[in-house]
């Protein structure tokens, strides 16, 4: 963590200036770019000062922990002059960018999560803290899912209870902004909804870490206290100057609920803000589909599903948006497949993207067909339909007989495969 009392312990020096002996505190460049798996290290190894002076622009040292800036160099050494004692060569990993998607989001995940972690650390220990420090991980995000966020969500469903706040962020973070672009809210804004993602949780800092990483149900008591971490939250926010009041509304009030019924506030309908409704689906959503040691994790499919029966809780249009913003249709959806026909979507495939629908229509023929499961890796999804528009007041008959069939064991409501969720 970073000690910003003492402002003569670091100094920032472009990244040609690195020697050996100096230690690298921090590497301003994109974690994707970034050479090394370790961003702090002793300054040892002649390869390692090559790298940083071709690939790094610049870097931050750590004057109690090595040598500082010479403006001079050494004088050449004489040719008589007996050759310095030859270097142990130390064994080390190969290093290697990473190429893969998936590699690129653990890197990223990596990264993003150990500068919210230090920053967090920073609010539990009470000192003030410094957000510009997230702006580079907001920027690398939004390069990250300018492509498409489901790799980066699938990297972070699997959270270990010691890191879970500052993943969850990380998540959220991503959420939110593959939804603003969604929304097609300008850039600025974006990056607002990145950063709101990040600090939502802040307050969690102020809440007892006995019951922050509490494996299994909250007390009365613990649950109360833990209700209170939007607020302690807001407090560290509230007095940072020029923070954008849409991140501390954020922190505020991502519990609220559109019927009045959430926390701190009890804010209901328009007195939340579009911020606030985008932070509430995305919150809930990356909790219930993490895996956790202590509870079953739902599939993107069900929990969509369950959201949308949640009444009062979430913005339905919000979560429309949200849910378009996935690609994922919730289970019970009622779709148009490529090959024209329609179906309900009744379980996962093999990725969230393409789940197994029970076709039982065919519309270039309007007529019925014998249900049968189809995977839509082969027979893509166009797009979710009406039942009502398709079959009208026979529709809940139909919708009930083929859920019936699919024998799902927490089907979700009927209006759901209707279109007016």
């Amino acid at each position: 963590m970073t000690d910003r009392s003492d402002p003569n312990r670091y100094l920032r020096i472009e990244g040609r200036q690195a020697e050996l002996g100096m230690y690298i505190h921090a590497l301003h460049c994109a974690w994707l770019d970034n050479p090394f798996w370790r961003t702090s290290f002793l300054l040892t190894e002649q390869g390692d000062r090559e790298q940083i002076h071709e690939s790094i622009p610049h870097v931050t040292i750590d004057l109690t922990k090595g040598r500082g800036l010479t403006l001079t160099r050494a004088a050449p050494i004489a040719e008589d002059s007996p050759p310095p004692p030859a270097k142990v060569a130390r064994i080390r990993p190969p290093r290697r960018k990473p190429r893969t998607d998936v590699e690129m989001a653990t890197a990223l995940t990596e990264h993003a999560t150990a500068t919210v972690s230090r920053l967090y650390g920073e609010a539990r220990l009470g000192h003030s803290i410094h957000v510009p420090d997230l702006t580079p991980v907001v920027e690398e995000i939004a390069q990250f899912i300018a492509k498409g966020s489901a790799t980066m969500l699938a990297v972070t469903r699997l959270k270990d209870g010691d890191q879970y706040t500052y993943i969850h962020s990380v998540a959220v973070a991503t959420l939110m902004m593959g939804l603003a672009r969604h929304l097609g809210l300008p850039k600025d804004d974006i990056r607002i909804a990145g950063m709101a993602g990040l600090l939502h949780d802040i307050g969690k800092m102020h809440v007892a870490p006995a019951i922050v990483d509490k494996a299994g149900k909250l007390t009365i008591n613990e649950l109360a206290e833990m209700r209170q971490h939007p607020r302690l939250g807001y407090d560290v926010l509230v007095g940072i100057e020029d923070l954008d009041p849409r991140i501390v509304d954020v922190c505020r009030h991502h519990h609220e609920k559109m019927d009045g019924t959430g926390y701190p506030d009890g804010l209901r309908d328009d007195q939340l803000s579009v911020f606030v409704r985008m932070s509430a689906i995305c919150d809930v959503y990356d909790a219930v589909t993490s895996i956790r040691p202590y509870k079953r994790a739902w599939s993107p499919h069900e929990a969509l599903a369950r959201m949308a029966s949640w009444q009062g809780h979430l913005d339905p249009e919000m979560l429309r948006a949200f849910i378009a913003s996935l690609g994922i249709q919730p289970y019970g959806a009622l779709v148009r497949l490529h090959s024209n026909r329609l179906g309900l979507v009744v379980r996962e495939g093999d990725c969230p993207l393409t789940p197994i629908v029970r076709t039982f229509f065919h519309i270039p023929d309007q007529q019925p067909l014998p249900p049968e499961d189809v995977a839509t890796a082969t027979d893509p999804i166009l797009r979710g339909e009406r039942g009502d528009y398709w079959f009208g007041e026979r529709w809940p008959a139909i919708y009930d007989e083929i859920m019936a069939q699919a024998a799902l064991p927490d089907p979700p409501r009927r209006r759901l495969a209707g279109g007016t969720a």
